[in-house]
């Protein structure tokens, strides 16, 4: 119970800052709608942030080296609780496209904080559990932050000062705290090309959950909306989003302890396999379904699709050396924004094209199956490597760039 004291000021911070991601996921591509933005343009606002975050992840380590931990947070928690009211102040497509850029830029210094933060103030004794803890509280703020503002317009200044006031919240845990930040360290260079050769695989397979997830995620309110026009969008946008989100919940773990058992890319084909079955179902049969068996497809997609990028990263961590893990999760993390950029773009296009609406579960569904299939190719045609010793796995999501001593599955 002690070492869940020290670190629960972290976990809180996390609590409140997943909140407010969790409405503006929603309230910004439903908001563009309303401004006459096509699905590609708001693909690109959403790429956007995702650059922000690129941005964010590649100076963190240098900045939370030379200013600590507490001040990263402090500043980048106020720069995007500044960057949120102003979405509903500055009511314009260009206006929200920087400020989603500067939301990136903050969010991702943040969870560079907190995590590098947990990850050293853990004895490896205790990490799994604690930090299994940590990304449970995550995951479900982030899905339950939609549902505050359900039944809220788009574009109406008052939705956006929820996430605002939570990220000023997100501030009095941290700032609060009784626990020492970490000691300064200098972040070690990263060899890319050397850390890829060691583990394709998990630079493959971290890749693709950027570009397949960020991208249905980034235009799922859209999706949602156009199931029942007649219905609130922002309400259906919540319910699509929980119900996804609810399936990664759900699997995260189980997936997890599943892949400490067998191979992990076995593991991450068959996920990817069935997420892929439901997403193909959502574009075959799209409209007709009803509300009900749209969200447990949505479910389903969830549960394989949401939770095998913890997979890949365990799988990247057996494969290197205690001193190559830091520099192997930055390397995945930037991999995972890059993906996460043309995520967006890619189903923006899909969406305009022909297939309508439900070409966003194709564009899923096409991403699911070649990612199983890959892993199943590696997995056949590649001696796998002796693991006698396999780390165990820990549910993660992708969050900030780790600096310092952090578990490479977090």
């Amino acid at each position: 119970m002690g070492m869940f004291k020290s670190v629960m000021p972290l976990v809180l911070a996390v609590w409140f800052l997943q909140l407010a991601g969790g409405i503006l996921v929603i309230l910004t591509p439903v908001g563009l709608q309303a401004f006459g933005l096509s699905a590609t343009g708001i693909g690109l606002v959403a790429s956007l942030h995702a650059v922000g975050f690129m941005l964010g992840a590649y100076l963190s380590p240098g900045l939370i080296s030379d200013v600590g931990n507490i001040r990263i947070f402090a500043a980048a928690a106020a720069l995007t609780a500044s960057t949120a009211i102003a979405q509903g102040l500055w009511v314009s497509t260009p206006g929200w496209a920087l400020l989603r850029l500067l939301q990136g830029v903050g969010f991702a210094l943040m969870f560079a904080s907190i995590e590098s933060w947990l990850g050293r103030a853990v004895p490896p004794r205790q990490r799994g559990n604690i930090l299994g803890f940590y990304n449970f509280a995550a995951k479900v703020a982030l899905f339950c932050g939609p549902f505050i503002v359900a039944g809220a317009i788009a574009t109406d200044p008052e939705a956006f000062l929820w996430p605002g006031l939570f990220l000023a919240v997100a501030l009095i845990p941290i700032c609060m705290t009784r626990t020492q930040e970490p000691v300064r360290l200098r972040p070690r260079d990263a060899a890319y090309l050397r850390l890829f050769r060691q583990s394709p695989s998990a630079v493959i397979g971290v890749f693709l959950a950027g570009l397949i997830n960020t991208g249905v995620f980034a235009l799922l309110p859209l999706y949602a909306a156009e199931l029942n026009e007649d219905a609130k969008a922002l309400a259906l946008a919540a319910m699509a989003y929980g119900a996804a989100n609810i399936g990664g919940l759900l699997s995260q773990w189980p997936a997890g302890r599943l892949s400490d058992r067998f191979e992990r890319r076995t593991v991450i084909a068959l996920m990817c396999a069935l997420s892929g079955g439901a997403a193909g179902l959502l574009f075959s049969f799209g409209h007709a379904l009803s509300m009900h068996a749209t969200l447990i497809l949505l479910g389903v997609w969830g549960a394989g699709s949401l939770s095998f990028y913890g997979v890949c990263v365990a799988h990247g961590a057996d494969r290197v050396d205690d001193e190559d893990m830091t520099s192997l999760m930055s390397m995945l993390l930037l991999i995972w924004a890059f993906g996460s950029i043309l995520g967006p773009v890619i189903a923006g296009v899909t969406m305009r094209s022909p297939l309508g609406a439900d070409g966003l579960f194709a564009f899923a569904a096409a991403g699911l199956f070649l990612v199983s299939t890959i892993m199943l190719v590696r997995r056949l045609h590649k001696i796998p490597v002796p693991d006698p010793e396999q780390t165990n796995w820990q549910p993660v999501m992708p969050a900030g760039l780790p600096g310092g001593d952090l578990d490479p599955r977090t």
